[in-house]
């Protein structure tokens, strides 16, 4: 029996890559999620054989779910105020001391929601439709050949 290898591991990857860009990071820019870069510089795809992959940050979830009511590092939100806000060091201290205490209250805003569509995207006919035709574009030419190789004996 002959192994037919229809859709390298790179090519795999190259669609995740394409995925990310065209649907998974619009959708991040469209919920307005950015701050730092952070996620955006992490975000990409990977691949194993027979198998796309996605891969982000940890906090990624956090994105998604929203933060539950729980105490976040001062440091971290600092960062984030400075970055989301543009502010200086001392103006984002005191917002991160704000924003802390709200999340501690009551959690973020994502959490209130009860999460985001970030992910869904992934999950969306218009994404599935695009993943389906870029595999067949590597896949379908192969599969021509081999079959034209099978009756030509």
């Amino acid at each position: 029996m002959v192994t037919l290898d229809l859709i390298t591991v790179e090519e795999i990857k190259s669609v995740m890559d394409e995925v990310v860009e065209k649907f998974l990071i619009p959708r991040f820019n469209e919920l307005k999620m950015n701050a730092t870069g952070d996620w955006l510089n992490a975000v990409g795809g990977e691949a194993e054989m027979g198998k796309g992959i996605i891969m982000g940050l940890d906090y990624t979830e956090k994105l998604v779910k929203g933060q539950e009511p729980s105490t976040v590092p001062i440091t971290d939100l600092k960062r984030w105020a400075k970055a989301k806000f543009r502010l200086s060091d001392n103006a984002a201290a005191g917002v991160a001391v704000r924003v802390q205490r709200k999340i501690q209250r009551e959690g973020t805003s994502w959490y209130e929601k009860g999460g985001s569509d970030l992910l869904e995207v992934l999950e969306e006919p218009t994404t599935i439709a695009f993943i389906n035709m870029k595999l067949g574009q590597f896949a379908t030419p192969r599969i021509q050949e081999h079959l034209l190789r099978q009756l030509r004996g």
